[in-house]
């Protein structure tokens, strides 16, 4: 029951095209024709045998209750079901309340662990001891149709998403539940890195006191003594209009907005222009963009979201409008989308002149080219410059290596 990967990648090729001619016809297929004709070809090329009626069994119910579920799926005869599918038809919207609780109610009552919300194009993966909510429970999404499209991804990767997902060896050897932790472990850590960051800054105080060793620092043959409030202080000079802070976990990363106030500290070291400084690490908005050619009224950003594609639409305001509601950045768009802060100039996307899709933050590089907006940021030389040249508030430099900076 292994998976035979070339037979697969036809499969979903054959498949793409169906979805796509279906629709081009606008032919509505019933459930049971999307049954027949999509997912099942797709699961029998995922290793499952449907002449296997102890391992594929439909309409299955529970001994206590009357509604079945579509298919159930075993890896051993006289075991718990490893899988629950629940089938719509071609179209249907997925992400509708009633359709969600059905397949989230089977799994509860049937006791199993994972499922999937399909129409035969969309495969909508839920982990039932994931959360509380029936949303906290979905955590990924394959498209079939938009494979090796500007709307999705490769039919390599999609190939591979399907077969760690899906394919009757993945979840008899509970492959699913490694590649589940994989893929939310990194939105955890950053979850909790931004609850580091907002206030009361506590954890975060904490940690930084620890940077210092000690309470006081020599500086200058004087000491100095770091307190909770200085910390909070220089915390809230970053913080944009929502409370939040931006944190970059790579030191040499230019995708970050500019620190401006690390600059004219900076500046004011170095005996600079101040006011040059200033003007020179401007952040750059979407309306600045747009007044520059960049980009233009009415173009669309892509935004991925758990494998889900979401789209933004650039005004004429200089915003960008998505789910019936606009922004002045990037990043609180893309707030919208997840739920969680994210770094939007690096998870938007635009598509280029040369066809592919590119972040927005290649946009606000070549602004800055036009007209000269150059960061001032620190160099290995300076840090390796004697104490006595550094700034006087050594929180500035343990700041700045751990690249604060305010989302924009």
């Amino acid at each position: 029951m292994s998976v035979n990967r070339v037979e697969l990648v036809k499969t979903l090729d054959k498949l793409k095209k169906c979805i796509i001619d279906t629709e081009k016809k606008a032919r509505k297929l019933t459930e049971m024709e999307t049954r027949q004709g999509l997912i099942n070809p797709l699961f029998r090329a995922l290793g499952w045998d449907f002449g296997r009626f102890d391992l594929v069994r439909a309409e299955f119910r529970h001994p206590k209750f009357n509604e079945p579920v579509d298919f159930a799926l075993f890896t051993k005869e006289g075991g718990k079901p490893a899988l629950l599918i629940e089938a719509k038809a071609l179209g249907t919207d997925l992400s509708k309340p009633k359709i969600v609780k059905q397949l989230c109610t089977y799994l509860g009552q049937l006791g199993v662990q994972w499922g999937v919300l399909t129409d035969g194009n969309k495969y909508v993966m839920y982990n039932n001891n994931s959360g509380l909510a029936f949303e906290d429970k979905k955590f990924f999404t394959l498209q079939i149709k938009t494979a090796d499209t500007d709307d999705g991804i490769s039919t390599g990767d999609l190939t591979s998403k399907f077969e760690s997902l899906l394919s009757y060896d993945c979840l008899k050897d509970n492959r699913i539940q490694k590649y589940f932790e994989a893929h939310v472990i990194d939105s955890h850590i950053e979850r909790a890195l931004w609850s580091l960051l907002t206030e009361p800054f506590d954890t975060l105080i904490t940690s930084i006191r620890r940077e210092f060793k000690e309470e006081r620092v020599k500086q200058r043959e004087h000491e100095i003594k770091i307190t909770s409030k200085h910390i909070i202080s220089y915390l809230d000079s970053f913080k944009d209009d929502e409370g939040r802070i931006c944190f970059f976990t790579d030191p040499n990363s230019t995708n970050s907005d500019d620190d401006l106030l690390q600059n004219v500290a900076l500046a004011q070291q170095e005996g600079k222009d101040v006011e040059e400084v200033a003007r020179r690490t401007k952040l750059i908005t979407i309306s600045d963009l747009l007044a520059d050619g960049l980009i233009a009224e009415g173009d669309s950003w892509r935004f991925d979201h758990k494998g889900d594609i979401k789209w933004g639409r650039i005004t004429g305001n200089g915003e960008i409008e998505t789910n019936g509601k606009t922004y002045t950045s990037p990043s609180r768009a893309g707030a919208s989308i997840s739920g969680k802060n994210v770094v939007g100039w690096n998870t938007w996307h635009y598509k280029g002149r040369d066809g592919n899709w590119h972040k927005v933050d290649l946009l606000r590089k070549e602004f800055r080219a036009r007209h000269n907006l150059v960061a001032i940021t620190r160099t290995k030389e300076y840090d390796n410059k004697p104490d006595d040249n550094k700034p006087d508030a050594v929180i500035d430099e343990t700041m700045a290596k751990m690249k604060l900076s305010v989302c924009r």
